[in-house]
């Protein structure tokens, strides 16, 4: 390296000395005074280098100093030593003081005389900073151990003994620093505990996992056992060396019985709350239960009102009609007034029905592509006559772009009318429906909105449920079973769709919107040229049965003679029966063309009968057509036995449509 050095030239030592930035670099003469200045000496000092150049090197040391004669010292140290390295303050070009380590080393001639001196000094500021807080910190942690009363804190070398003690661990076990310093930490444990080895055992697993936690008695100076919450923390030097443990000790005992006792309270608190909440059960399910009977109650009153004002007017006009002639202007009106009874009494039928399916789940949609407007005047019309008997007016407004949808149209028609019939009931003499249908994007919105008695704010959030009536049974103005807005939501939903309610209270009107979402979108006119070309209402043809042989079987006399009336009417050869075990006997007599047979009956029922009639090879391949007061289930493995099925009451047409078609006839 020497060899290397000589090599260089002034000129290429005195550019490596000025590039250093972390030392300041600087040559002195005998006296002291500055001869060169490095750019590490003009950042660490402040003073460039024309300040100093001449001037004695007294000028970077503090005021005490230079009175002490310490630069003079130092330099006289280095004369007679070669060297002198010291550690001490100096002060920059702006009198901030910082602390230096600092290196004079003579220069002499060749004759051993002193030629100057190279001085090299680095600023320790922020280190000498960090040690005087490490020192602080470790002096302000050695009083807040020693200061703390609520915690034993001690520390144990290696074997277990004791080297250090605070305060709290005075306070807590009764003993002075000089009766513990160097003891074993095994003086603290019950004697139980040291026979078991359990002071060993934490420090050996405070040796292999770095800390060991532990709750359990300790004993004081005075014999007294006390809960202690310990934590056993093993201390490694700089190369991993174990120094010993360091100990925190808590005495829990008062906190363990605080927390006994909040624990049981708590207990019973939690007992009393769960007493009190079973309490407010049975107390909730009792109200639901008497809610439940009251609106059972109130249901099979207002069910029974309604199927006997209808039955009413069917008995009376039924016990009036033998007397009447036939042009008596009044036989009209009986028969009118029978058939709307009987109209009624199926509506309300078909409303409980409906309800029943949808709450075991077993409402099926049969939905097609039709024409919205059609299906909506379809419903308009049906609720036509009672709108003028009130002088109601029914206003239109149908948006041109309306079009099809996707829906079952007896369903959406059903709620399109019970929302019409809602709004006609509560509307008064002279008063106005509007219908308006509108169309986005994805939906179809239609409103039904009127001029009539408004709903309650407390009772619209009770509108669609089933079974809710505004209105007491008793005291009532307005029939039905509060079923129908109930059914409108569960087949709107069912479409995927949403129905809403808006109210501005009594005597405000309300309105209704149904929306529903366009599952397939097709012309409106082609909508309703299909419409146009499906068969028109079912009549009575006289002669669509002619020569056809029908077995009847039905319990109920008059049901009976009715079916029989109607497919003899149409033409067909007729045989009742009114028992399963008689009609089977009479097929053995002769086979007929087709068997009407009735579902419910003492006895041998429809099905048993279907099933005994299948099973005879000759009779297997006949033609049967079910009628019944339940609702059929179209997938059970009962039904499908059957070629046709009709729900009570039997419309006449329709009863002689199916005949027909179960046997391939068409209408001619």
């Amino acid at each position: 390296m020497a060899n290397q050095l000589a090599l260089l030239d002034a000129e290429e030592i005195a550019l490596l000395v000025d590039s250093v930035q972390d030392y300041a670099i600087f040559l002195l003469g005998p006296n002291g005074e500055i001869r060169s200045w490095n750019a590490g000496a003009a950042r660490i000092f402040g003073y460039s280098i024309d300040q100093v150049l001449g001037r004695n090197f007294l000028i970077v040391y503090p005021e005490e100093d230079i009175k002490a004669e310490k630069p003079k010292n130092e330099l006289a140290v280095a004369s007679a030593t070669g060297r002198i390295e010291d550690e001490g303050w100096r002060i920059r070009a702006n009198g901030e003081r910082f602390w230096v380590n600092t290196v004079i080393t003579a220069l002499r001639n060749k004759d051993g005389s002193v030629r100057g001196f190279a001085k090299v000094t680095r600023d320790l500021t922020e280190r000498r900073e960090q040690e005087e807080r490490l020192r602080q910190s470790e002096e302000l942690f050695r009083l807040l151990v020693d200061s703390v009363r609520e915690y034993a804190i001690f520390m144990l070398d290696p074997e277990g003994r004791i080297t250090t003690w605070n305060s709290g661990a005075q306070r807590i076990k009764g003993y002075e620093p000089s009766e513990v310093i160097g003891r074993s930490f095994e003086m603290f444990f019950p004697e139980e505990d040291v026979k078991a080895g359990k002071p060993q055992r934490e420090l050996q697993i405070a040796r292999e996992r770095g800390m060991f936690e532990d709750e359990g008695w300790r004993v004081r100076k005075d014999g007294t056992r006390f809960l202690a919450n310990a934590v056993l923390t093993a201390v490694h030097g700089k190369h991993g060396e174990l120094r010993g443990f360091a100990k925190v000790l808590r005495d829990v005992t008062e906190r363990k019985r605080a927390e006994e006792t909040q624990r049981a309270l708590l207990e019973q608190r939690e007992a009393r709350l769960q007493a009190e909440e079973e309490k407010r059960r049975a107390e909730a399910s009792s109200r639901v239960a008497q809610e439940a009977n009251r609106a059972k109650d109130e249901f099979l009153m207002t069910l029974s009102h309604e199927l006997r004002t209808p039955m009413t007017a069917i008995l009376g006009w039924s016990r009036l009609l033998p007397t009447l002639r036939r042009d008596d202007d009044l036989f009209d009106d009986a028969v009118a007034a029978i058939a709307r009874g009987a109209e009624m009494q199926a509506r309300l039928i078909d409303d409980v029905l409906d309800v029943s399916r949808v709450v075991s789940g077993k409402l099926r949609l049969k939905p097609e592509q039709v024409d919205l407007a059609s299906v909506i005047h379809g419903a308009i019309d049906s609720v036509r006559q009672s709108a003028d008997a009130r002088s109601i007016s029914i206003n239109e407004a149908f948006a041109s772009n309306l079009g099809s949808a996707y829906v079952d149209p007896t369903r959406i028609q059903q709620v399109i009318w019970n929302l019409l019939a809602n709004a006609i009931k509560f509307t008064p003499l002279g008063g106005a429906v509007h219908v308006v249908a509108v169309r986005n994007s994805t939906h179809v919105q239609i409103t039904v909105s009127d001029t009539g008695e408004g709903i309650d704010p407390g009772f619209l959030p009770h509108v669609f449920e089933p079974f809710r009536q505004a209105e007491n049974p008793r005291t009532r103005v307005h029939g039905g079973l509060g079923l129908g807005l109930s059914i409108v939501r569960y087949i709107v939903e069912a479409h995927g769709g949403s129905v809403s309610v808006k109210s501005e209270g009594r005597g405000r009107g309300s309105q209704f919107t149904v929306a529903l979402p366009i599952a397939a979108v097709i012309p409106s006119e082609e909508a309703r040229e299909q419409r146009k070309e499906q068969p028109a209402a079912p009549s009575l043809n006289a002669t669509l049965l002619s020569g056809v042989r029908v077995l009847v079987l039905d319990d109920d006399n008059d049901g009976r003679a009715l079916i029989r009336a109607a497919l003899m009417r149409a033409g067909a050869i007729v045989e009742a029966c009114d028992t399963g075990a008689r009609a089977l006997a009479q097929l053995e007599k002769e086979k007929p063309d087709v068997v009407v047979t009735d579902i419910a009956m003492p006895g041998m029922d429809g099905y048993a009968f279907t099933r005994a009639l299948r099973e005879r090879p000759h009779l297997a391949d006949l033609k049967i057509v079910a009628l019944s007061a339940f609702p059929i289930d179209s997938q059970s493995a009962e039904t499908v036995r059957f070629d046709a099925r009709l729900l009570k009451p039997i419309d006449p047409f329709a009863l002689v449509e199916a005949v027909a078609a179960a046997i391939g006839k068409q209408p001619s």
